[in-house]
């Protein structure tokens, strides 16, 4: 393979699978939208036909890290250097850039006045302590620029997100610690540590603690009514804005009844 075949397939590589990423987080907005709706239900069976393949198709939260925004950006750049339209790889970030915004909206809408979020999960993958574009980290900064206090932990990216992020924000000691000081806990990442949080670090005397479960990772049985569980991707959102008074131009899943934005 020559040189420049061989550099231009390391970034399409990963051009690629940031745009099944991408894909899977518009199916679960899509979801979130709709009676019924659950993105792990579709993307399940979508990655049954060989030609897709399960890989990187899971609704959630958007990429980050050091190559993956990094390769969609150059091979859009290289594209347009090039004359050529780069038309996937600037959509794919364009939803990319859209997942922490409405992440931080829906935590802004479940969080009483003067309440804590917490965000369990730092680093831009479970098991690193490199925190460049983690979306957690970055939810971090988008709530902290709101003035809204913030309680995180990250089992191995603590001192990595120490050294980042400025304001009123507070490292926990543990998974259960975070979720014991959060009025709506974020679970950002799919460590298995977080697996571990339990209804007696969410029951709150005065009310519920919300958890927006952004990997679907918590038991929701085993949680029962000690919070209020929504499953990002999943109608869950639906049903939750409804409770708060809104509808945010959901859609029911017979397609009749169409509600006003």
């Amino acid at each position: 393979m020559a040189f420049v075949n061989a550099e231009l397939t390391k970034l399409a590589l990963n051009t690629f699978v940031t745009t099944k990423i991408s894909y899977a987080n518009m199916l679960a907005e899509i979801c979130e939208r709709l009676d019924g709706g659950n993105v792990d239900a579709v993307t399940r069976a979508l990655g049954l036909d060989s030609r897709i393949g399960p890989k990187y198709l899971k609704g959630s939260v958007g990429y980050g890290g050091p190559c993956f925004p990094r390769d969609n950006r150059a091979l859009a750049a290289l594209a347009r250097q090039l004359g050529a339209p780069a038309y996937l790889p600037e959509a794919t970030d364009r939803i990319n850039d859209d997942q922490v915004p409405r992440l931080a909206d829906l935590a802004r809408a479940h969080l009483r006045p003067g309440g804590c979020v917490g965000v369990l999960g730092l680093a831009y993958k479970p098991g690193t302590k490199v925190v460049e574009r983690a979306q957690g980290l970055e939810l971090v900064q988008a709530l902290l620029a709101d003035g809204i206090a913030v309680v995180a932990y990250d089992p191995c990216a603590l001192e990595s997100a120490r050294a980042v992020l400025h304001g009123p924000v507070r490292y926990a000691e543990s998974a259960h610690d975070c979720a014991r000081q959060a009025d709506v806990l974020v679970v950002t990442s799919p460590a298995q540590e977080f697996k571990a949080v339990s209804a007696q670090d969410l029951a709150r005397p005065g009310g519920q603690a919300t958890v927006i479960d952004c990997w679907r990772l918590l038991d929701r049985a085993r949680l029962g009514s000690a919070c209020n569980y929504v499953a990002l991707g999943t109608c869950d959102v639906l049903h939750t804005a409804e409770a708060a008074g809104g509808d945010g131009g959901r859609v029911k899943a017979d397609g009749i009844k169409l509600r006003a934005a």
